[in-house]
């Protein structure tokens, strides 16, 4: 009965000193990047859940890190090869909302392209430069339907 009671007392001990030593993370600040010429970034295929977005932006990179923003919330992200593939010079990505959320039509969305994944920037600081910046009104689209409204 005694090595019991010592073993749940240092697992209340343990997990006091873990709770103390927690920090929240501030909340991540996306500032805006360059915004490319009209046309160099095209939204392809929208629906609420999900966007295909081309892009004709050349990088020196491999893979970026390319995130839909609401104001300064991430909505999907993840990490995409930039590498130009067809006769087009462009790329595509196609980005999945986070499971339970939605774009609304009408709204002002932003497409931000990065060098880094946000959370590994959050360790040391609470600001994330995009490299590229896209602002986009959301309406479903789907391939050969009428442009979507572009932001800036």
């Amino acid at each position: 009965m005694k090595p019991f009671r010592i073993s749940a007392g240092l697992s209340v001990v343990l997990v006091a000193a873990a709770c103390s030593f927690y920090r929240s993370q501030p909340k991540m600040e996306y500032f805006h990047g360059q915004n490319v010429p009209a046309g160099y970034i095209q939204v392809v295929r929208a629906t609420e859940n999900e966007v295909t977005f081309r892009i004709l932006v050349k990088f020196n990179e491999s893979h970026l890190y390319h995130l839909i923003l609401q104001d300064n919330e991430p909505l999907a992200q993840g990490w995409f090869p930039v590498r130009l593939v067809d006769d087009s010079q462009s790329y595509s990505v196609t980005l999945s909302l986070n499971k339970g959320l939605k774009l609304e039509r009408g709204k002002t969305y932003r497409l931000c392209i990065g060098g880094q994944n946000p959370e590994a920037v959050q360790l040391q600081s609470s600001s994330y430069r995009c490299l590229v910046d896209y602002e986009f009104v959301f309406e479903e689209k789907q391939p050969g339907d009428s442009e979507v409204r572009n932001g800036k």
